[in-house]
């Protein structure tokens, strides 16, 4: 080929040479501008897709969380307390003055949760429930729902189906729990019916344009909601469609159905581990802009080739230089250092082309500083979701403790009471700040336990040992890492015990790391159980160890450590070991 190129004209050779650097150097361009560009996009594209589902997940599941709690309005109402006393004793003399009575508690359940169609107490005495909603014959007893709680003993959540107990047979999602008491309660429970449609629009309300392709999923594959028909449906039965959402808590996958790729992201609940979030959205819309770049990419390369042809010989020798130097600048910015620009004096193609490349460098650099922006804030959001949690019994048995002394009339125990509840969850809450010192942090879990001794009365005896050294008193750590451990050495070694029981907190310092030990005299466990928990603290299955094992790998990374020994009939030993750094105003002390 080359003895061929000798026949022609140097002008000619000359344009044949241009041309062929020109088409080599543009290609390049073309190539790499679209590779990362649409790596850039399909990421992004795919992070969205995933953070909206999340966000969306999470958004729906503090909602039904909230209904729970809700209706602790009507546990704690004087009206229901007065039911629950005759349906103790069977007396439904009465049955009309409560049902009138229930109605103001209903009417503030109501008021409380916009998404509530309806509410029944079904008791031995007879059925309460608002008087606004016409009431049909079923009863509660003749349902599936009561089998179900009957078998699982816990609260339960129901997926889409058409109420049964009031006229309209409106779809509904339904939340059943035994009537909650001091005293033991018979046979009673609490029918809580939310509007499926209502649902169905708030964890839809915040996705713009793929709202059809996100639902909620039953342990079989099925929809969640009964009244809207999913677009996907005929795709969730597919068997190998249901092997890739066993696969994890979370997760995405490419789908080819029907002749189509579709990227399907799924997210199991945190409210009934037996439902999935899913959104499914065909790959092509994910990566239409991607498409875009393709073709402008394209275009802008058949342009360039094109002019190649009518430049000048001379252009050829003057251009050589910044071809090279670009094509060196490609080769640096395909090795990540994106700290390199495209300078010259000149204004002709390859210096447009290399503004271009600037500008797609910068555009890079600010789309990776937004990523890391966003990836901290979303750390941030994960330890403070993961402190926001308050355990609802705690709260309910010590109001109910101080409850029952301001009937006794024991005025000092309750102000005490009140005072150290005060105290504890000002603690807790630390100003919105993620880290607190060490001395708050053993005052926080010393209100805590002061609170739990007058709730358990001669249960337990407790003892906090720490050095009085201020640089220690004072070193930052993340907030309410003890209170869990107590708790559960309260809960579950001193379960059945009447007396005796003995806690101590020590804190020791071992060079670089810091210490603690919380110690109970309870029960204990054997090896098996033991290693259960180890296994359930990994897991979402214990909450609280769960709970503390994740804040300490989002802070701390791999530093921290977690550890617990226990012997039957002697007692359990947990050790927290966290490293001496970290810490400071800018990741949220606050000071004394």
């Amino acid at each position: 080929m080359f003895r061929t190129l000798q026949k022609y004209p140097l002008r000619h050779r000359l344009r044949i040479a241009f041309a062929v650097m020109i088409i080599v150097s543009v290609l390049t361009v073309g190539w790499t501008t679209y590779y990362i560009s649409a790596q850039v996009v399909q990421n992004n594209a795919l992070k969205l897709s995933q953070d909206t589902l999340n966000k969306s997940s999470q958004a729906f599941d503090e909602k039904l969380k909230h209904v729970a709690v809700s209706l602790m309005t009507l546990v704690i109402s004087t009206s229901y307390e007065n039911t629950m006393k005759d349906v103790v004793t069977g007396d439904s003399s009465n049955y009309f003055t409560h049902f009138g009575a229930l109605q103001t508690p209903f009417m503030q359940l109501k008021l409380n949760e916009q998404l509530l169609h309806s509410v029944l107490l079904t008791t031995p005495i007879g059925d309460f429930y608002p008087a606004d909603v016409p009431r049909t014959e079923f009863r509660f007893k003749d349902t599936s729902m009561y089998d179900r709680i009957r078998e699982e003993r816990h609260a339960i959540w129901i997926e889409g189906h058409k109420d049964p107990f009031f006229a309209g047979e409106v779809p509904v999602v339904s939340l059943v729990i035994s009537a909650i008491s001091s005293l033991y309660i018979p046979d009673s429970y609490i029918i809580v019916n939310l509007k499926e449609d209502g649902l169905w629009h708030f964890l839809t309300d915040n996705i713009s344009d793929w709202r059809e392709g996100v639902t909620m999923l039953k342990e079989d594959g099925s929809p969640l909601f009964v009244q809207k028909p999913y677009k996907y449906a005929d795709m969730l039965k597919e068997p190998e469609f249901q092997e890739q959402l066993k696969s994890g808590e979370q997760g995405a996958f490419d789908y080819d159905w029907n002749g189509n790729t579709y990227l399907s992201n799924f997210v199991k609940s945190s409210v009934d581990d037996k439902w999935t979030y899913i959104s499914v959205k065909p790959t092509d819309e994910l990566l239409s802009q991607a498409t875009g770049i393709k073709w402008a990419t394209l275009i802008v390369t058949v342009l360039c080739i094109v002019l190649g042809f009518f430049i000048s010989n001379g252009l050829s020798t003057l251009l050589a230089k910044p071809l090279t130097k670009l094509q060196l600048l490609m080769r640096r910015a395909g090795e990540n250092d994106l700290t390199v620009r495209f300078e010259t004096d000149g204004n002709d193609e390859v210096t447009q082309v290399g503004r271009q490349f600037n500008r797609m460098l910068e555009q890079i650099g600010q789309l990776i500083e937004v990523n890391r922006r966003v990836e901290k804030d979303k750390h941030k959001a994960e330890i403070k979701a993961l402190q926001a949690q308050i355990d609802p019994h705690f709260l309910y048995n010590t109001l109910n403790t101080i409850y029952w002394k301001t009937k006794l009339k024991k005025s000092d125990e309750v102000g005490e009471m009140v005072m150290s509840l005060s105290r504890m969850f000002q603690l807790g809450l630390n100003g919105g700040k993620e880290l607190t010192t060490i001395k708050k942090e053993l005052f926080h879990v010393e209100q805590y336990l002061s609170l739990q001794q007058r709730c358990y009365e001669n249960l337990f005896e407790y003892r906090i040992e720490a050095p009085n050294d201020e640089s220690i008193q004072q070193h930052p750590i993340l907030k309410v890492l003890l209170q869990p451990l107590v708790e559960n050495a309260i809960l579950h070694g001193f379960k059945n015990k009447q007396a005796g029981g003995l806690i101590v907190i020590r804190l020791e310092q071992d060079d670089d790391r810091l210490v603690f030990t919380i110690s109970d005299n309870g029960h204990g466990m054997d090896k098996e159980t033991l290693q259960n928990i180890h296994r359930a603290a990994e897991s979402s299955d214990s909450y609280a160890l769960h709970n503390i094992v994740e804040r300490l790998k989002l802070y701390y990374e791999n530093e921290a450590a977690l550890s617990i020994d226990s012997v039957p009939g002697e007692g359990t030993t947990v050790t927290l070991t966290i490293p001496w750094h970290g810490g400071g105003e800018e990741d949220g002390v606050i000071g004394n």
